[in-house]
């Protein structure tokens, strides 16, 4: 019987099938020593064989499809409507007593301190689960705190499966499947985040890595692209003891997503970025460059070019993983086996 838990320093590229291709990446830093100098944070995954036992257990199963043969392509409320539908089936159905267990042991064990918070993230698994298109049409949940909040995030992202984005880009796929990454929450909101290109994202050049981010909790978008720090650096001058940060571009950085407490519960909120750190990069050259050896490490090891999400946590103020994608994979397949 397959595993409805796996601890991040376990898994492998192998695993896929189980915990999903974002997952697998992550893991993957773990367990091979050529990526050992990465950091990522620690944490979980509840496997797509946990997420078949919770669809069995409610006896849901084929509910789904049915849900979803019912689509009419032509029409988006259509979509909206029965995704709807399909997504309060999970939403209101329970996790079993067994699982529940599970997950809970695996939490406590894992994140003695129970007062931090955790990153929950859906990772689906694809037709083809070594598949590297990971774009994000299912749900992730920030700054999770608590057995109750935790369990109530993994039903979201089960059942984020079924998105109004997944059912319109794929509206006759059946018997999807999912499993969802727990981890520690880098609490970036009081620091920086942002995002990693080991070839050139406009043009593809292979010689340069892009580095770019904001303060706080970065979002992906073309508001973001133009509030931005960036930097570049020139891959053949690492490590040759001669500066290899060929250009900043300091951004407007206006706004920076950060927590609030709003009583019951720390609330994203966007707010306006202080005059000191608009006129400051997000980064110092060291950790611009170590962003930048990272992606040499994974680029070198996957022979692909990489796109990676980063962190700074605010109270370490360590530099961590957070994701991170062959652009053009070729080994990949050749690791399953």
């Amino acid at each position: 019987m397959k595993d409805y838990i796996l601890r991040l320093k376990t898994i492998t590229i192998a695993d896929a099938e189980e915990v999903g291709t974002k997952n697998a990446f992550l893991g993957e830093v773990f367990t091979q020593k050529a990526l050992g100098n990465i950091r990522v944070p620690d944490g979980f995954v509840i496997t797509a064989t946990a997420f078949r036992h919770f669809i069995a257990y409610n006896k849901l199963d084929g509910v789904h499809d049915q849900l979803i043969s019912r689509i009419d392509k032509s029409n988006p409320t259509s979509i909206s409507e029965i995704g709807k539908q399909a997504r309060d089936l999970i939403l209101g159905a329970r996790i079993p007593g067994d699982l529940y267990d599970r997950i809970l042991v695996t939490y406590h064990e894992l994140f003695t301190d129970i007062e931090g918070a955790l990153a929950v993230r859906s990772s689906a698994i694809e037709h083809d689960p070594l598949s590297i298109n990971t774009k994000d049409k299912y749900d992730t949940f920030l700054n999770v705190k608590g057995e109750k909040e935790l369990m109530s995030s993994v039903k979201k992202c089960f059942a984020s499966l079924y998105s109004d984005q997944a059912l319109i880009e794929d509206p006759d796929r059946q018997e999807r499947m999912i499993s969802v990454g727990v981890q520690q929450m880098i609490r970036a909101d009081q620091a920086c985040s942002g995002y990693a290109y080991t070839s050139d994202p406009q043009s593809g050049f292979v010689d340069v890595i892009h580095v770019s981010g904001v303060w706080g909790i970065g979002l992906k978008n073309d508001e973001q692209q133009l509030m931005q720090d960036e930097f570049i650096v020139y891959k053949p001058n690492l490590h040759q003891g001669v500066n290899s940060i060929i250009q900043k571009k300091l951004g407007q950085k206006s706004h920076m997503m950060i927590y609030k407490d709003t009583g019951e519960r720390m609330k994203l909120i966007e707010a306006e970025t202080s005059s000191e750190l608009r006129g400051k990069y997000i980064l110092n050259d060291e950790e611009v460059l170590t962003i930048a050896d990272w992606g040499i490490v994974l680029e070198n090891y996957y022979h692909s070019p990489i796109s990676m999400e980063w962190a700074k946590d605010s109270s370490s103020h360590d530099l961590f993983l957070l994701q991170a994608k062959p652009e053009n994979f070729k080994k990949l397949k050749t690791f399953k086996a």
